[in-house]
């Protein structure tokens, strides 16, 4: 099998825009997916084709496939959202019906066999079936919590104001592996023409697992003050995240994955990168690295 182009659905997005830039990095012919040409232009490089497709309607998922060898797909919404089943359904129908090679489907978060269930988890698991059953060439990418949710306004302004970091709302003792979302673009197009990966299930992350008082050391030197790890109640970070997400069914069910992973024995979730990093030919980011190069530039830029 030989991918050589790969169509990204939600190309401007977090995830999206490091598969995007991965998949150029690799030569490949990469398409957009995106309900929102004019952003996307101003967003993405020239060598991207940029098409308009809204999930929630098969002929255009179906458009926006034509021609192009592979797939990346998360999803836009909770995956206990009613309208889930539907997009997943128009993904997968729209991938037969042009042949499309391979798909590579993130879940966006952690859902192993270890967490307990839940809205976020068991609607996750859901979803990862619909794609492993349909008979497609799939590979399911699992991370776990990802660092860009170190730079939510309300973080850094609590940093800044502060000295304090409330999320994760986490034990100060558990130890995890992150997520890059940039390692996770690396990952996805390796798979794209990896042998021996259909029907997989991976549990991808960034080297270097942390506590968030290490976390929290990292942070100071990019933020030039002391940090100290100060995490939220489950119920007040449902609070937070109902009041940005304007949702108070986004606050409920994202908590539930935050107190699935901390109700998890020991540490964790933790995920062998070196084992990653052979297998795929890839060089994933150390946290560390990460936090000085990545959010020092950020924060650079955007004070």
């Amino acid at each position: 099998m030989s991918v050589n182009s790969v169509l990204v659905f939600g190309a401007t997005g977090t995830q999206g825009h490091p598969v995007i830039d991965a998949a150029l990095e690799s030569e490949l012919v990469v398409r957009a997916a995106t309900r929102d040409l004019v952003g996307a232009e101003e967003k993405l490089s020239s060598r991207v084709d940029i098409v308009e497709a809204d999930l929630h309607h098969a002929e255009a998922v179906v458009e926006a496939m034509a021609d192009m060898d592979a797939v990346f797909f998360h999803l836009p919404i909770l995956p206990s959202a009613a309208e889930t089943a539907l997009i997943v359904a128009n993904v997968i129908e729209g991938a037969r019906a042009v042949g499309i090679k391979r798909l590579v489907f993130s879940t966006s978060g952690y859902c192993g066999d270890d967490m307990p269930p839940g809205d976020f988890v068991g609607g996750l698991r859901r979803v990862t079936h619909s794609f492993l059953s349909s008979g497609l060439d799939v590979v399911v990418l699992r991370p776990t919590l990802y660092l860009a949710n170190l730079v939510w306004p309300n973080i850094i302004r609590d940093i800044r104001e502060y000295g304090r970091l409330r999320y994760p709302p986490l034990s100060h003792k558990r130890r995890l592996n992150w997520t890059a979302t940039e390692d996770q673009g690396q990952i996805a197009v390796a798979c794209l023409n990896a042998p021996d990966v259909a029907g997989e299930i991976i549990d991808i992350a960034s080297p270097e697992p942390v506590t968030g008082p290490e976390l929290c050391r990292l942070l100071a030197a990019v933020y030039g003050r002391e940090v100290h790890y100060d995490p939220m109640q489950i119920d007040d970070f449902a609070d937070m995240l109902s009041h940005m997400a304007e949702s108070a069914e986004v606050g409920r069910t994202v908590s539930g994955l935050y107190q699935g992973i901390d109700s998890l024995p020991g540490h964790g979730p933790l995920v062998d990168t070196d084992a990653l990093e052979s297998r795929f030919g890839v060089r994933l980011t150390p946290v560390s690295e990460w936090v000085e190069d990545r959010l020092g530039t950020l924060l650079d830029l955007y004070g």
